[in-house]
């Protein structure tokens, strides 16, 4: 549900940023941002909401996290130290979102130590973070990720619908699932997008360590 999970986590910044106006951080992973910010576009973002975003752009050919001219971060946040960076930037206050920590954890050499870094550094402090992770891939990260966390939520695909159903609610459960409500096409254009962007990253993950 490489879709799914960005376009879940774009639809609650755009709720958050119209009924709070509170900072968000967004790791662009898996989608490049200016297709990230058309899409928060669609799903109803008003143009001045979008200073209250700060990107950060995953690139694995960086050997340190720097700020762009345009305010935007990069960084190869599969590196231990490198996202250990980037979280010490993150505001308490802000929400931070990671819309596919699956692909910080591709190719990297320690998985449990990247994991461990960012449960100390987002979950256990007083930050709202969204971490999207395929469960199937990582097993055992995402065994460490549930035990830390108070909410957990699935997605599934039912013919042409996407639903999620909320797995654990702050320690409890909650069995009934929901449709996930958004334009038909942002599914596709975001799908085509993150399997492009993956691949891509992949391709320079595997380059650098040949390097």
């Amino acid at each position: 549900m490489a879709a799914a999970k960005p376009i879940f986590a774009q639809k609650f910044i755009v709720k958050w940023l119209n009924d709070t106006k509170g900072k968000v951080v967004y790791f662009a992973t898996s989608s490049p941002i200016d297709n990230v910010i058309k899409n928060l576009n669609i799903l109803g973002l008003k143009e001045e909401e979008l200073k209250y975003i700060t990107f950060f752009d995953y690139d694995p050919e960086y050997r340190e996290v720097i700020k762009a001219d345009n305010g935007i971060y990069k960084g190869d946040f599969s590196d231990v130290n490198q996202l250990t960076r980037a979280i010490e930037i993150v505001d308490e206050n802000s929400t931070a979102i990671i819309p596919s920590f699956t692909l910080l954890l591709v190719g990297s050499k320690d998985k449990l130590r990247l994991a461990k870094a960012l449960i100390e550094g987002l979950v256990k402090k007083p930050t709202t973070s969204f971490i999207a992770v395929n469960s199937d891939m990582f097993v055992e990260v995402n065994k460490l990720l549930e035990e830390e966390v108070d909410n957990v939520i699935e997605f599934m695909k039912e013919n042409q619908d996407i639903y999620f159903k909320v797995k654990k609610f702050k320690g409890g459960k909650v069995e009934e699932r929901k449709l996930l409500n958004f334009p038909r096409h942002l599914f596709e254009n975001t799908k085509k997008e993150v399997a492009r962007r993956t691949s891509l990253i992949i391709r320079k993950k595997k380059l650098k360590h040949i390097g």
